[in-house]
């Protein structure tokens, strides 16, 4: 019998008033998962169940971990309820209220302190492929897209992300509605950063916004952002201008046959290649901008950064559980329980895994210690030694 391999521990750089004991342990970052969830997340479970939130919201979350479903999720846990006692306890959620409660959530694992400055944010779509037929009445969260994975139909997430080193959290997600509109899913992600109570320094929108009802609202409200504009047009538009105006800041007006027309500034900036990305040369880019609060030369610099939220996208992607179901609340709650991992991850790293920084004032944060995946096989581990593995299976045998 081979001896047992001893645990591999993980040690941070050394730096002054290190403790002996560990900073971080699997059970604690389970414990901080389940009261970011069961602290908001309100499920109508009897005091005389046999599985409460606690048991519930850990199958998610190691479903979660896993990136598989629901089913796969009890079959691996020897104490975990039964699939249909997990549905069956989802089941009565209404998404507006879920919205509320998981957006609170979010808030609620930012570190205090946090906003005290005007800060950068950035808004942005994400769709999942949608297969299937929907439940009656929730035809208005499919959405139609560019054909990929199989599938033309999506449901669409929208969400805002803090642009700031070490603390990218996302502040609220909310579920697209096709009948809103993007002005709609504006107007609702606008409401919950008014919430909030931070102070906005610059809004950063790709050039899936560009519309004049997005403009126009994003105008009347006199808020300092930058949107991308989308290279439309031969002689007229967006195209037309990068070939007419040299860098600078141009008057251009924006045509709609339904929604009318609106003059706006765009900047025109140019950026040399120098063989990054395989390019060379220089090419020019056009932004629509009001109120921007920096010099036009960090323009292109700044923008770039928004793309932070589709690399947020990517990594709580690695934590977002899967199903077959059609139902909107249940596909929204997984995504929502990615994200608030997600914040659980940055939030550790910076409240946990950081010290003061010598000289420069701020902290510097280890973030080579906490990998997202090391977190999640944290929440994993620690799981499996609160509702045991299964590692038997017997087989029932009719008699002959």
């Amino acid at each position: 019998m081979s001896a047992q391999r001893p645990t591999k521990k993980v040690t941070r750089p050394a730096t002054p008033g290190k403790r002996a004991e560990p900073d971080l342990t699997a059970p604690q970052v389970l414990d901080h998962a389940l009261a970011a969830l069961e602290g908001h997340v309100r499920l109508s479970r009897s005091p005389e169940a046999d599985y409460g939130p606690s048991e519930i919201f850990s199958v998610l979350l190691y479903a979660a971990a896993h990136r598989t479903t629901i089913e796969q999720a009890c079959a691996a846990l020897a104490d975990a309820p039964h699939a249909n006692t997990v549905r069956g306890a989802l089941a009565p959620l209404d998404l507006e209220r879920l919205e509320e409660q998981l957006n609170e959530a979010l808030a609620r694992t930012l570190p205090k302190g946090f906003g005290r400055r005007p800060l950068e944010v950035a808004l942005d779509l994400k769709l999942i492929p949608y297969y299937g037929e929907p439940h009656e009445g929730e035809e208005d969260f499919l959405l139609k897209g560019e054909p990929r994975e199989g599938t033309s139909t999506f449901f669409g997430y929208a969400s805002l992300y803090v642009i700031k080193k070490d603390q990218r959290y996302t502040l609220a997600v909310v579920a697209v509605r096709r009948s809103e509109g993007l002005v709609g899913v504006l107007r609702r992600l606008w409401g919950l950063w008014v919430r909030l109570g931070f102070h906005l320094r610059c809004l950063y929108l790709d050039c899936g916004f560009y519309s004049v009802a997005v403009l126009r609202w994003l105008l009347e409200r006199d808020l300092p952002f930058v949107l991308a504009g989308p290279r439309k047009g031969k002689q007229g538009g967006i195209r037309g201008l990068i070939g007419r105006k040299g860098p600078g800041v141009w008057l251009h007006t924006v045509h709609s046959p339904k929604e009318g027309a609106i003059s706006v500034g765009v900047a025109v900036v140019g950026k040399y290649w120098q063989g990054r990305w395989g390019k060379e040369g220089r090419e020019r880019y056009a932004f629509v901008i009001h109120r921007f609060p920096f010099a036009l030369a960090a323009l292109w610099d700044k923008y770039r950064r928004r793309f932070g939220i589709e690399s947020s996208h990517r990594v709580w992607e690695q934590a977002r559980a899967r199903t077959a179901s059609t139902r909107v609340g249940l596909r929204y709650l997984l995504v929502g329980i990615a994200v608030v991992l997600h914040n659980l991850w940055v939030w550790l790293k910076w409240a946990v895994l950081s010290w003061p920084r010598r000289g420069r004032g701020g902290r510097e944060v280890w973030a080579k210690g906490l990998r997202f995946m090391r977190m999640l096989l944290f929440l994993k581990r620690a799981i499996e030694r609160r509702l045991g593995t299964m590692e038997a299976l017997f087989m029932r045998v009719s008699p002959a």
